[in-house]
């Protein structure tokens, strides 16, 4: 079993790293980046006191054909916010410019250049120079922290490892901590293989979490001599990973409770039945087989996407479904299936229903008899009732029975208590019956 696994390990290496050659160029590309941007600084004479190339292709943890460039401007803790954004860009566009790339702002907790370079994607981004246990001052503040905590300890072996871990994890489609995936993020999976030392380690433990699960690093007692365990942060994700750059956050924050388990029980089938189909694109041969099935009633609502970003739109869509969810499950409609996905042009909120049409007569439980006053609130709403096991029940009907009625109702805004957000609203929306 041991040999099967290192030998499937091996071959996904090959497949997934990338060559010392396209790292070597990579490496030219980014210094001559950084040459540029200290050209524009120097001009300026502007208070930046380091720049720092981060990120996983950095980190020499990056998978093959993921090429970015990301680069920190880290400014003195002096400079006001206001000018860190007006020198940032102009740092960024002046560089991308004297490159002969094309840029656009991009925003985070505050703006940046994102630009292409040759073949290059490239962020240029300003932050503050901040030490080890310092309090931050904007959220990027963090970044140069985590990309030096790492450097120093991730050797050429842990590279490696945290490279399998993102194969395994971009094949189930867990990859990512965008509010679109809601799964592992590079810096998290990075962690990860530092404390457990090996994917396959990570894997054995893995299989036996449990909501709840909390790992502090061993290398934040040798950063912050005084930390008292008892003492940290309480949170309530399902998946708690100390950050050792800010003790206050939790890197796995953006993981959802059903990755969370997701991850758990692949591990387990990947130690039970070791399989390199764990890395090529997992998820998506057990959509295509969970499809190859009879369906019930589909349908989706298709609304016009607002112009924000994915990370503003997602959350809207999911408040929307839920609360979508709560009348249809309250008129007794049973959903197999409800997602939520966007384009650039439209947002599409679907549902698979076991059934779409009911029978017009509904039945209605009331209290007991021996509650008089609910009893006489209950004879007074129904007429045909009858008792059963010393609770009265009424026959009714139903009002919705169809349910495209529902979300005609929905559409037409005649739907009380849908919970309708900023930038996704139903009364905008088409039905599409599938």
């Amino acid at each position: 079993m041991i040999i099967l696994i290192e030998e499937i390990f091996k071959e996904v290496l090959k497949e997934i790293k990338p060559s010392k050659t396209e790292m070597e160029k990579l490496k030219i590309k980014a210094n001559e980046i950084i040459d540029k941007i200290w050209e524009v600084i120097k001009e300026n004479n502007y208070p930046v006191l380091e720049v720092l190339l981060v990120g996983s292709s950095a980190r020499n943890t990056n998978l093959k054909d993921d090429y970015d460039i990301d680069i920190f401007i880290l400014f003195d803790k002096s400079t006001s916010e206001d000018e860190l954004e007006e020198m940032g860009l102009n740092i960024g566009i002046e560089t991308i410019k004297r490159l002969n790339g094309s840029y656009k702002i991009n925003y985070a907790s505050h703006p940046y250049v994102n630009g292409k370079v040759d073949e290059y994607e490239v962020d240029i981004v300003p932050c503050y120079k901040i030490d080890f246990g310092e309090k931050i001052i904007s959220a990027v503040d963090r970044t140069p922290l985590h990309h030096k905590f790492l450097k120093d300890r991730l050797n050429e072996k842990l590279c490696d490892e945290v490279r399998l871990l993102k194969a395994f994890l971009k094949s189930l489609g867990l990859y990512g901590s965008d509010v679109k995936t809601k799964g592992f993020s590079g810096y998290l999976c990075e962690l990860l293989i530092l404390h457990y030392g090996s994917f396959i380690n990570l894997l054995k433990d893995a299989q036996n979490w449990k909501i709840g699960k909390k790992i502090i690093l061993k290398d934040i007692f040798e950063i912050y001599k005084d930390v008292d365990i008892n003492k940290l942060k309480k949170f309530e994700e399902p998946f708690v990973v100390y950050d050792p750059v800010d003790l206050n956050r939790n890197v796995a924050s953006p993981l959802s409770k059903e990755n969370f388990c997701e991850f758990i029980f692949y591990a387990r089938e990947f130690l039970k039945n070791p399989s390199i189909e764990f890395f090529k694109d997992y998820a998506k041969k057990l959509e295509k087989i969970l499809e190859d099935r009879e369906h019930g009633y589909r349908l989706i609502l298709k609304i016009p996407r607002e112009d924000v970003v994915d990370d503003i739109i997602y959350p809207q869509m999911e408040k929307l479904q839920k609360s979508i969810n709560k009348a249809i499950t309250k008129n007794e409609f049973v959903i197999l299936d409800s997602k939520c996905f966007a384009d650039e042009d439209y947002c599409y909120l679907y549902w698979e229903f076991l059934v779409h049409k009911l029978p017009r007569v509904a039945l209605r439980e009331g209290p007991p008899i021996f509650e008089k006053e609910r009893a006489e609130r209950f004879l007074k709403k129904y007429d045909k009732v009858f008792i059963k096991d010393c609770k009265l029940f009424a026959y009714t009907e139903r009002k919705y029975y169809h349910i495209i009625d529902l979300f005609k109702d929905i559409v037409n805004g005649n739907l009380q208590n849908i919970s309708i957000p900023k930038y996704v609203n139903p009364r905008k929306g088409e039905i599409i019956e599938l």
